[in-house]
């Protein structure tokens, strides 16, 4: 078994039960036994199941930071700049990484101070991606004079909540729901 099959195996049982248990109801006992490695071998990889739920929330935040940078490299129109990454952070990493983001939302007040502040380094540059392209639609006066720090943290809680009432048996897809909360946010923020 190679060393990073048995570690990739681990992450994705963490995934899994803390997305169903919760952090704090999941033993790194569970993680073994999901991921059908024993306990003594799961240390070899990890310290504790803290480490775990850090490993979980770095890599997810490293691919949602690659998605939304990747996309502003591709499209330099700051108005459609900004609606695709809106839609890219609610459709293809919230909504399809459902799991990820629960934890992200849900349990990352588990982390001891030193992963909490570098957790909060790797959300302070996703807010900079966003916050760039707000500030850059304001200089421009497409946008209404606004605090955008609010209206950052409050694109952040429109995807962040889509987790909770989405369904995915509901009326609309993923991308509908996105589009709809595109057009409510740009007719908020944007000029006539």
């Amino acid at each position: 078994m190679k060393q990073n099959d048995s570690r990739d195996r681990l992450i994705k049982a963490g995934i899994d039960l803390f997305y169903k248990k919760g952090y704090p109801n999941t033993t790194i006992r569970d993680i073994g036994e999901k991921a059908s490695i024993s306990t003594s071998v799961i240390y070899h990889y990890f310290k504790d199941k803290e480490e775990v739920l850090f490993e979980i929330i770095k890599i997810a935040g490293d691919d949602l930071f690659k998605l939304l940078h990747d996309i502003i490299e591709e499209e330099k129109d700051p108005v459609r700049c900004l609606e695709k990454m809106i839609k890219a952070h609610m459709v293809d990493w919230c909504l399809k990484r459902k799991k990820e983001s629960k934890i992200i939302v849900m349990d990352d007040a588990w982390l001891t101070r030193e992963r909490r502040k570098t957790n909060i380094e790797s959300q302070r540059k996703l807010y900079s991606l966003y916050k760039d392209r707000l500030f850059e639609l304001q200089e421009k006066g497409l946008i209404v004079d606004t605090d955008l720090t609010v209206l950052c943290f409050s694109i952040f809680g429109i995807i962040a909540q889509s987790i909770r009432w989405f369904n995915e048996k509901g009326p609309l897809t993923k991308e509908e729901v996105a589009q709809n909360v595109i057009r409510i946010l740009f007719t908020g923020i944007f000029k006539n």
